[in-house]
């Protein structure tokens, strides 16, 4: 290797390159070790001050920033890299936020406010591929994506995200790959074992008591070490999460000028809209939400992680490694939330209520928008709502790898995985309103509230203090109506108990060996790879009713034996708020259970799936003008075989009104893909690498959007013009295939040392083939009439009705541009030794073409551009250091740009919104014990997470009135977590 000042390194400026920012900031450094190497010492003195500075052992975040930036200069791919700081210790508390400090990888916090799942270089996580030990991994939620946080941070060694894909990388995904690495115990020498302590707390405290100790606790265990005269080797580890989450959620929805758009149908005074501040014109419109919620919760979280790694290697032929994971995750989350919602005040809309009036209304003007931000209501209509949720995960996977090397150049490779999860989920949910006993109806009291458009603190306060906390003062029911369905019993609630379970088997047979061939191609592997996947999804869902008394009138009343404590809710403007414990309510009996519509069954799906890859790589070593080359190329054929099952429910027979019309359904498609790839990695200088990628790569649909089956169709029956037409239906497409695209990648790499380096890359990706969900027209003329339905005179059912669907369609490209850099301060001067700065930024943009079906040729057609699911076009992490002595300090910034995510709603369903802009600050101090002493392999630490406790929001169109700027995004949903802070202390030895 070159030093650090080597007459080469001005290279980097050389205008021809285009990419004038990075190299300036190369130049920079550059110079600055320039100046360093013309102060060196004599070349004895400097020759005795490297052997000492050869004998100093590097640490902690040094020396996890060292081993993953030889990951990166090593490889023969474009990859990113992260590696534990030590035995049972990564630099972040998941491995998800680790990740996502990476270039190019962005994280994306859930309702908990833990980042869960990646994206990588802007696609959503179902993109990107994710990997144990080389092997693909089950995911534990509705789709493929996995969910990060199911591993133990403290389990894994390291992690390998590949950008570029390669031939002998089986699993792969789209947009990339995540290779979780647990320990070799035979890389090891001698015997390692550490353990890690840390106690939580977050500062919303506990926002429902009773659930979990406000102090969490992690605590894990590591062992290495190896025997029969390092023939077998053991890794062992263990770690336990008992963990408290916090939240805070407001939810604004339905914005609408409804006194003027709706004023002659439902006949509310004007004045509920009308301000003495305020001049309305004929024409002005203001805009209100017309749904207002909000909750908090508290979530216990406890997860036990296990992994073993036996590795055996009695000579230098044969060597194999077993390796066995396991975990459990069990989270309970209960909380309670305030609804209004406006419409239950229009007693024309549903029988119930009264109108209200509003005074003191405030307004704020945005573009040509008014919004009617804040006022006090005369008569409200609020209905309270308490649930329970709880959540259990079991993951275990098992691997069987063993090399044989068979003569002087055959080497033989068997591996055998089986990795399986299961989930079951519970969750439920009880609802009831303020009572007025005198006139046995809802009560809807006085309200002022406060709900600012841009999505900061929002208030709902009831003018009668505590009233919303007696239940006495409150009955079952939903204020808004929707609890009653005519011929049916009054619901109160429900019971929603998902369950998913996911099955991979994989058989992979390999062979490689040393080649000279055209003095380019220095090896070859070649194999098979055989994989199985099965995975069932089911929707369950039960109705709480209210049972009837003599009268045959539901009994709202409450029991007193499942109320506890009111909450306080203060920071909403409710002092008090009704707390039930409703596993406790729905146990006793007090309240009934209907069984779901079978029109819920459509979303229950099972997707059976049978790979069969073959591969080919030839491994580059060669030269090109002087220049050393490496890298490879390879191809894989895919063969595809898929089936899908699921449910259509076609309504009542006609003939028979008790008979429901559910029907099975079966599809499924068989396919091939080739996937040729390229990787070029050429040394310029011993310490500037320049890459290239070239290849094709897929990712397999959703399983969701695989289903056969669909939802119900349903005919209008109501009177009018709209008689006789379906109603668009929901269905999957047991035929989909992937996503598919071809890519082409370039980055230049400059080392300097073994700590520091600056990257910068290009890519784009055209996407060959991609999913979206489009319209078409299908045939119902053999779908049975709702019983007893008869068209008015001269109406005709329609034959053809709308049905939208998952289709394969192509047009789209995802492109961008990432810097990444990790420099020692002392580059610039010896005196800031221990000081360091890592950084990286993105700079993405994509177009996906929408579809629609041509309904002649029924072939999807290219309609209007939208940019992909998930992307974030601006993203960037800084991390600042110092280390030395023991002690250690770092601050980290990680932000990315607004964006779509994917996630679950209320109902279970995957739901599209529009995140906001993102950005997390962490903290972490830490001193290690490392004189000799009692006290040696003892190191103490302090981490504060979300240090400015920074809100999460997503948005959402005002509305569908015929307004300026309707298409303005105004805050949905919007999530505070509380900053947590980590007191922890871990021991080696």
């Amino acid at each position: 290797m070159h030093s650090r000042n080597s007459t080469h390194r001005s290279n980097i400026a050389r205008p021809g390159w285009g990419l004038r920012p990075v190299a300036a900031a190369c130049a920079l450094l550059a110079a600055a070790g320039g100046v360093q190497a013309q102060q060196a010492p004599a070349p004895a003195a400097a020759a005795s001050a490297a052997a000492v500075k050869e004998t100093i052992v590097v640490t902690g975040l040094r020396r996890s920033i060292e081993s993953s930036i030889a990951t990166k200069r090593s490889s023969d791919s474009i990859v990113e890299a992260v590696s534990s700081e030590d035995i049972g210790k990564l630099p972040d508390a998941s491995i998800a936020e680790s990740l996502a400090r990476l270039p190019g990888l962005t994280g994306q916090r859930g309702t908990d406010g833990r980042v869960n799942v990646i994206s990588i270089r802007g696609l959503s996580p179902a993109f990107s591929g994710a990997l144990l030990n080389g092997r693909e991994i089950v995911s534990s939620n509705d789709g493929r994506a996995v969910e990060y946080d199911q591993f133990p941070s403290e389990l894994i060694g390291s992690a390998t995200v590949y950008k570029t894909p390669s031939a002998s990388l089986i699993g792969q995904g789209l947009s990339g790959t995540v290779d979780l690495m647990s320990r070799r115990p035979l890389d090891t020498r001698g015997r390692e074992m550490a353990l890690n302590l840390r106690l939580e707390r977050n500062s919303l405290d506990t926002q429902v008591p009773g659930v979990a100790s406000p102090t969490g606790k992690r605590f894990s265990f590591s062992f290495v070490d190896q025997f029969a005269d390092n023939t077998l080797g053991l890794a062992v580890g263990f770690a336990r999460l008992e963990s408290t989450t916090q939240s805070r959620v407001t939810e604004l929805d339905q914005y609408g000028d409804y006194a003027v758009y709706d004023l002659p149908v439902t006949g509310i005074p004007r004045s509920l809209f009308q301000a003495p501040s305020v001049s309305w014109g004929p024409e002005s419109k203001a805009l209100l939400p017309m749904f207002w919620t909000g909750s908090q919760t508290t979530k216990k979280n406890v997860r036990d992680g296990l992994l073993a790694v036996l590795e055996y290697k009695p000579n230098k032929d044969l060597r194999s490694q077993l390796d066995l994971y396991y975990s459990k995750f069990d989270t309970h989350e209960v909380g309670g939330k305030l609804t209004s919602n406006l419409f239950a005040s229009w007693g024309q809309v549903f029988g119930v209520g009264v109108p209200s009036s509003v005074s003191n209304v405030g307004t704020t003007q945005v573009g040509q928008n008014t919004y009617a931000t804040s006022g006090t209501f005369s008569a409200l209509p609020t209905t309270t709502t308490n649930w329970d949720t709880t959540r259990r995960d079991k993951i275990a996977a098992i691997g069987w790898n063993t090399s044989l090397r068979m003569g002087e150049n055959w080497t033989a490779i068997a591996d055998l995985s089986y990795s399986k999860n299961s989930r079951d989920e519970v969750y439920q949910e009880v609802y009831a309103g303020p009572w007025n006993n005198a006139t046995n109806n809802w009560a809807y009291g006085p309200y002022r509230w406060n709900v600012p458009v841009d999505g900061s603190a929002q208030s709902f306060t009831p003018v009668q203090s505590g009233f919303l906390a007696n239940a006495a003062n409150l009955r079952f029911g939903d204020v808004a109506g929707f609890d009653y369905v005519p011929g049916e019993p009054r619901w109160t609630g429900v019971i929603r108990d998902p369950k998913a379970k996911d099955e991979i088997k994989t058989l992979r047979l390999s062979a490689k060996r040393p080649m000279d061939l055209f003095g380019i191609f220095s090896n070859f592997t070649g194999g098979l790879n055989y994989t199985q996947r099965d995975k069932s999804i089911e929707k369950n869902e039960t109705r709480l009713v209210m049972p009837l008394d003599a009268g045959g009138n539901p009994i709202r009343t409450i029991p007193q034996a499942s109320v506890r404590a009111p909450l306080n809710m203060s920071w909403m403007g409710v002092d008090q708020f009704m707390r039930l414990d409703v596993p406790s309510l729905v146990s006793s009996g007090a309240l009934g259970r209907k069984a779901a519509e079978f029109q819920l069954k459509s979303n229950d799906a099972f997707v059976g799936e049978k790979i069969t890859t073959a591969f080919v790589q030839l491994d580059i070593d060669s030269q090109l003008a002087g220049v050393p080359l490496r890298g490879n190329f390879g191809v894989q054929a895919i063969r595809s075989e898929q089936r899908s099952e699921g449910y259509e429910y076609l309504g009542l027979d006609n003939n028979n009104p008790n008979l429901n019309l559910l029907f099975r359904r079966t599809g499924g498609a068989s396919y091939t893909d080739v996937l040729p790839s390229l990787n070029l990695a050429a040394e310029l200088r011993p310490d500037l690498i320049a890459r290239f990628g070239l290849g094709m790569a897929t990712a397999r649909p959703n399983i969701n959007d695989m289903r056969a089956g669909g939802s119900t169709p349903r005919l209008n029956t109501d009177p009018g013009p709209n008689q006789g037409t379906w109603q668009t239906t929901y269905a999957g497409n047991p035929e989909l295939k992937p996503w598919k695209s071809s890519a082409i990648d370039f980055s230049m790499e400059k080392y300097f040392g073994k700590r520091s380096y600056v990257s910068f890359a290009a890519f784009r990706k055209n996407l060959l083939s991609y999913v979206l969900s489009s319209e078409q027209a299908v045939d119902r003329s053999t779908t049975p009439l709702p019983p007893g339905f008869t068209p008015a005179p001269g109406v005709t059912v329609q034959r053809l009705g709308g049905e939208i669907k998952p289709r394969n369609g192509n047009g789209g490209r995802v492109e961008g541009f990432e810097f990444a850099a990790s420099l020692e301060a002392s580059l610039l001067h010896p005196a800031l030794e221990g000081f360091g700065v890592v950084f990286s930024a993105s700079k993405l943009n994509s177009s996906i073409s929408d579809q629609k079906v041509d309904q002649n040729s029924n072939l999807v057609v290219l309609n209007s551009k939208t940019s992909i699911n998930g992307l974030s076009g601006r993203s960037n992490n800084l991390t600042v250091y110092y280390e030395q002595n023991g002690f250690s300090a770092r601050v980290s910034q990680r932000y990315r740009s607004a964006f779509t995510a994917t996630t679950r709603d209320i109902f279970f369903r995957p739901t599209t919104r529009s995140q906001g802009s993102d950005k997390v600050v962490d903290m972490q101090l830490g001193y290690a014990f490392s004189d000799n002493g009692p006290l040696k392999g003892l190191s103490l630490l302090l981490q504060v997470n979300n240090l400015t406790d920074t809100y999460t929001r997503n948005y959402k169109t005002p509305g569908n009135v015929d307004v300026p700027d309707a298409a303005q995004l105004v805050p949905n949903y919007t999530y505070q977590f509380g900053r947590q802070t980590l007191l922890g202390a871990a021991y080696k030895f």
